[in-house]
């Protein structure tokens, strides 16, 4: 009789035993399973606040002073930690002026960028500067800016908000901009890769810009 007490007093004990350690896993995986989620959260806010999840994949197209065809793409991860990179700012006349820019590496010598006012009312968008520009020195210049304010002629400067919240600084767009030869005949050649040859700038952006009313501090 005494056997099978035994047997049965250790089964009864392994199982107590089994389960102890079963609950204890479970414990552990429930704190990692936290403390991943702790530190997926902390990757996040680094991201946002370097920028890196808001990035912008430009590319610039052109011929080179010796009429060679050149392409220069990069994506650019970075902001600036305040507003000078990221800006909705709102005037008293209800218009915005937006401003967005992401640049490729603390120097600071190659990125992207877009600036423009809009009216909600209208939906109208005006003042219209961007581009893009590079560490790149080939047989071209290292920027292609554009401004249809300064020179306008034959060039297209085409921006396509598909999400703007006015409250939030919620943004989606693309940004499409062509100068013709003409345009590149007309427009200061510090601004183009070559003087008198066709260039094209494309990118597009999602993210969220800083919101303020001008003449006040940002929100």
């Amino acid at each position: 009789m005494k056997r099978p007490l035994i047997i049965f007093s250790a089964l009864i004990a392994g199982t107590l035993l089994f389960s102890s350690c079963n609950k204890n896993l479970k414990d552990d995986i429930k704190d990692l399973k936290k403390q991943n989620s702790e530190l997926q959260e902390k990757l996040n806010g680094i991201a946002n606040a370097i920028g890196s999840d808001e990035p912008i994949t430009s590319t610039t197209t052109f011929k080179d002073r010796d009429n060679v065809a050149r392409t220069i793409t990069g994506t650019f991860n970075f902001k600036s930690s305040g507003r000078s990179t990221q800006s909705l700012v709102k005037y008293p006349d209800g218009t915005y002026e937006v401003y967005i820019e992401r640049y490729g590496s603390l120097d600071w010598e190659e990125g992207a960028w877009v600036a423009f006012r809009y009216n909600p009312t209208t939906k109208a968008i005006t003042e219209k500067r961007g581009g893009q520009y590079w560490n790149d020195y080939g047989n071209y210049n290292n920027k292609a800016r554009f401004d249809e304010a300064e020179f306008s002629t034959g060039l297209t400067f085409t921006i396509n908000i598909k999400k703007l919240d006015l409250t939030t600084g919620v943004i989606s767009l693309d940004v499409n901009i062509a100068g013709t030869d003409e345009y590149a005949n007309g427009a200061n050649e510090w601004n183009l890769p070559s003087k008198g040859k066709a260039v094209t700038t494309s990118f597009s952006f999602d993210g969220k810009l800083r919101v303020f009313e001008m003449n006040q501090p940002p929100a």
